[in-house]
């Protein structure tokens, strides 16, 4: 089966329960051919696992909850910048670059994968992989995080800040 746009995009408006079953019905495909396309490139179970795991957690818990976006694709650079040089930093209890860098390649596969199932296009990954292989702005954004204070810190935090 085919992927299709429908398969990308968001139903959700409230965020309930009910919602996020309904959207994970119509989502699911979607993250089970990228667990495939990992594990058919050579990665171990376990990596695979990971990846989609970040990656699930990245749609449906970000771009479907904070972003508020209608497909996955409306996703772009600054999208991943706000993710994880400001959200992820802010809303995880010990942000780091492992996990950061972890973040970066799992959605940089995952907009390979939306290449490869023709739902995606070049100029989208080239966008993606420039975003996620800038390792060195995030490790910035991460390190001032916990230097600035006052109004660096404000500065800093409305800096690809999200809204919500």
């Amino acid at each position: 089966m085919k992927l299709k746009s429908e398969h990308l995009e968001c139903i959700k408006e409230e965020n309930s329960e009910e919602e996020d079953e309904r959207q994970w019905e119509r989502s699911k495909i979607v993250f089970d051919r990228f667990h495939e396309y990992l594990l058919n490139r050579g990665l171990k179970e376990e990596t695979a696992d990971d990846r989609t795991q970040r990656v699930v957690f990245y749609v449906m818990d970000y771009l479907f909850v904070y972003k508020d976006v209608e497909s996955i694709l409306e996703a772009s650079a600054d999208t991943i910048r706000t993710f994880l040089g400001n959200w992820y930093i802010r809303k995880f209890l010990n942000p780091n670059m492992s996990e950061i860098k972890s973040f970066l390649k799992s959605i940089l596969d995952f907009y390979k994968f939306l290449l490869k199932e023709d739902v995606a296009s070049e100029a989208d990954l080239e966008e993606m992989e420039g975003v996620c292989k800038d390792v060195p702005w995030f490790e910035m954004r991460l390190r001032t995080y916990f230097e600035a204070d006052g109004d660096e810190f404000h500065e800093w935090l409305q800096e690809y800040n999200y809204d919500w």
